[in-house]
């Protein structure tokens, strides 16, 4: 070798490729490319990825005999459900055989879509699109059992606990959990399982953490947690209930990142098989159903990856609502006795089927403009009574029928309470008569003569909406209890509701003041979406910029900036609900990214700079919740611009 010459040498040396790393990142890892090792890598950063190292490290070929794990007399049950979740995690180890890898490749998406760690491979276990035909138990159980083909699954079931490091707590606080305690043994502990029911029940008080994905539980607290004659509930909702409550962001109940992991992929694949093995067509498991599929469209939703198993689980729950139908009055109450319907039991049943069809029908309207879809729900398919009111609805066996408030059937528009269905309901019947609008409007050869009544019509709910929350604040001034509302009478004094349960119950100020503000917010956002247009491109047009709606739109947008801060100010996290705010803040910062454009040709104003300064830095925080593609480009490109009027 010394007497080659030195130009061989460095030939010899550059022709060496490079070093590889020894650990890639998740993302590079999930997407087979190459990953240059560092934090943050370089093609994360490239590509505004958040880059990470939080899975767990393995080594190639099979584990030595003193790694494999032993099995423990705790981790077996005879069960017939947990027996089968264990074949199931049994096969990890081996390879399936050609069909079920064929079968796998059906419904798994194209591995061009990289998908975050932190959410389980959702497609995989989606209803075909037979199912969208018919409904039949057995149609759901070939379809989500055949799916489930673990062999092809690279995750790592190995029985660990999760809950409360060094502490062998194998109480169970709310006996609604004994059905699935057998089957959550090696996942985490019995006390781990009740506090994420606390977290599920969690009131927007701001104390403690609050699963973002539960706009509302549709089921008492009191009823689901008693401690001597639990409601009723179905297996598999109560793994859904506890998957959906395990990705609520800085819970206290799991050791580490990996471990947090681990556990929401093993209790989704626990609710797969639950609920792939229940029966739809139980009058008990009818609100278990529909609450069950709107938790997992909730859940799948946040992420960006999956938007049509997303919609295919949606359709699901609308069509489980029209199918059992909790959209009629008449419906609900059909095969009860007229003298039981004023039984508790009766009366409960007959809320939650209500409440069950409310919360897919907000979301609907929500869905719709998050995924620019047509809605599923018509409001003259709605002829059920209006929920009642949440304080109202957690003490219902407190207070006595006869004093009960009068209600109506059918959608309504007036803000009433700090609720979900007191202030997000009456947005969402406005907001899908703007989707119905747009939907005709851009239908050129459908006849639009009334197009003026309708917006007219529109422009009056939205005044009476927000007319109802200023008189929201005032009945809160002079009254203990806020049920107050344009269309629904008083509710009765103290005599039917203890000190205790209104002091629980009621708003505090604090509450009041930020439903009013998000609320008012949303009131302008809406009169965007009347008039303006919705997205940047068609927003930047020169004839719309010239336009009278445009002078409206941007007075519009001032008074969202001064909402806006006022929002920071009482909540500087936006916490609220931050799982359905993402998009209406969205829809009220594009107009600022045109003023900020303009602001690049004509010169930047000192209010101009503020307001713009301070929408992106909602969407900054809004992002750091839930990264949603929309308004990470929303953030750039009007830094960007910012920049450039700047200078």
């Amino acid at each position: 070798m010394s007497g080659l010459p030195e130009a061989s040498l460095e030939i010899e040396s550059n022709c060496e490729g490079p070093d590889r790393v020894r650990r890639a990142c998740d993302r590079c890892n999930m997407s087979r490319t190459r990953c240059s090792g560092e934090i943050p890598c370089r093609r994360c950063l490239k590509l505004n990825h958040a880059c990470g190292y939080q899975r767990t490290e393995k080594k190639r070929g099979p584990k030595p005999r003193s790694a494999r794990p032993i099995s423990a007399p705790g981790l077996h049950c005879d069960t017939p459900g947990l027996q089968a979740f264990s074949s199931r995690e049994s096969k990890i180890s081996r390879d399936s055989d050609a069909d079920s890898r064929s079968a796998w490749k059906e419904v798994v998406p194209s591995p061009a879509s990289t998908a975050p760690d932190s959410h389980p491979n959702f497609g995989a276990l989606v209803p075909s699109a037979s199912f969208n035909q018919t409904l039949s138990s057995d149609r759901v159980t070939q379809c989500w059992l055949g799916a489930l083909d673990y062999g092809c699954i690279p995750i790592d079931l190995s029985p660990f606990v999760a809950g409360y490091h060094g502490e062998s707590d194998t109480t169970c606080r709310y006996p609604c959990l004994k059905p699935i305690l057998p089957l959550l043994t090696g996942t985490i502990t019995p006390r781990a399982a009740c506090d994420l029911l606390d977290v599920f029940f969690a009131s927007d008080d701001g104390i403690g953490p609050r699963c973002p994905y539960v706009p509302s539980p549709v089921i008492r607290r009191k009823s689901l947690l008693c401690s001597s004659n639990p409601r009723p509930v179905s297996p598999a909702l109560l793994a859904i209930i506890l998957w959906c409550v395990s990705h609520t962001p800085n819970l206290y109940i799991f050791q580490d990142a990996n471990t947090h992991h681990r556990v929401t992929q093993r209790l989704y694949f626990l609710s797969m098989d639950l609920l792939g093995a229940s029966d739809s067509d139980k009058p008990e498991s009818k609100v278990d159903n529909v609450l069950s599929f709107v938790l997992l469209a909730c859940v799948i939703s946040a992420c960006e990856f999956f938007k049509e198993e997303c919609l295919g689980w949606w359709s699901k729950a609308v069509l489980l609502v029209k199918r059992f139908g909790f959209n009629s009055e008449a419906r609900i109450t059909e095969h009860v006795p007229l003298s039981q319907q004023m039984s508790l039991a009766a009366r409960e049943k007959h809320e939650e089927q209500r409440r069950a069809f409310w919360l897919v029908y907000a979301l609907d309207r929500h869905l719709a403009l998050y995924f620019h879809k047509p809605l599923q729900i018509n409001d003259s398919e709605c002829q059920v009574l209006n929920p009642l009111p949440e304080w109202l609805w957690q003490n219902l066996d407190t207070i006595r029928v006869e004093d009960l408030p009068l209600r109506i059937c059918g959608p309504y528009t007036c803000i009433s309470g700090t609720g979900f269905f007191e202030c997000f309901l009456p947005l969402m019947v406005i907001l899908g008569n703007i989707i119905d609008l747009r939907s005709r409007v851009q239908r050129p050869r459908l006849e639009n003569t009334d197009e003026a009544c309708l917006i007219k019509s529109i422009e009056a709910s939205l005044l009476n909406c927000e007319y109802s929350v200023q008189n929201m604040r005032l009945v809160n001034e002079h009254t203990e209890i806020t049920i107050s509302g344009l269309t629904s009478p008083s509710i009765p004094s103290s005599s039917t509701v203890g000190d205790s349960n209104r002091q629980t119950t009621c708003p505090t100020e604090h509450q009041m003041n930020l439903v009013a503000l998000y609320s008012q917010y949303m009131i302008r956002v809406m009169h965007i979406l009347l008039y303006g247009k919705w997205d940047p491109i068609s927003l930047g047009n020169g004839g719309w910029l010239a336009s009278p709606e445009f002078d409206m739109h941007t007075s519009n947008s001032l008074i969202i900036r001064g909402l806006l801060g006022q929002i920071l100010q009482m909540d500087k996290d936006l916490s609220f609900m931050p799982f359905l705010f993402g998009i209406y803040l969205f829809h009220g910062s594009m107009t600022f990214l045109v003023l900020a454009d303009r602001a690049a040709q004509t010169g930047l104003s000192p209010l101009v700079q503020e307001a713009c300064e301070m929408v992106l830095r909602a969407n900054e925080i809004s992002t750091m919740a839930f990264n949603t593609v929309f308004q990470r480009k929303l953030c750039r490109a009007l830094r960007v611009t910012l920049y450039k009027a700047q200078n």
